[in-house]
């Protein structure tokens, strides 16, 4: 079955590539899955969590996770490059830094009134929902 090469660029440089067999995106649009072939796109990811099917055969289980705060995604038929200010492996998030990060951001936004700086919470809040639900698809991954 063909193969696509799935590509993370963070401002630290490369800090994924894998040949995968599918990846779902968290798009402004909506969720989009991505298999080899796929026709050429330029989209934004928006914060959330990226899903990535090493085989065919990977059952939800066996998905990896990836937690991120949005960037752009490139694809064409041979790859999907993300790029993405922040973008976390799930062996790599602190639960309960994310929770106090949640906790401090829901805070944050409560008490500002500047419209940019509540912009900067509401940023803060998706990438951290986005970190806790990645940490709890790992703990569910590993209990079964």
């Amino acid at each position: 079955m063909p193969v696509i090469s799935f590509e993370v660029v963070t401002p630290e440089g490369l800090t994924w590539q894998e040949e995968v067999h599918s990846v779902i995106l968290p798009t402004a649009e909506g969720e989009i899955g991505v298999l080899a072939n796929h026709e050429p796109l330029v989209t934004i990811i928006k914060p959330g969590v990226i899903y990535i099917k090493r085989t065919a055969a990977d059952s939800p289980d066996h998905l990896e996770h990836i937690a991120t705060a949005g960037g752009f995604a490139e694809i064409d038929a041979k790859r999907v490059r993300v790029l993405a200010d922040v973008a976390e492996r799930a062996d790599d998030i602190d639960e309960m830094k994310a929770k106090e990060a949640l906790e401090r951001a829901q805070e944050m936004r409560r008490t500002l009134k500047d419209e940019v700086a509540l912009a900067d919470a509401m940023g803060l809040i998706e990438l951290n929902l986005a970190r806790l639900k990645v940490a709890e698809l790992r703990r569910r991954r590993h209990v079964r």
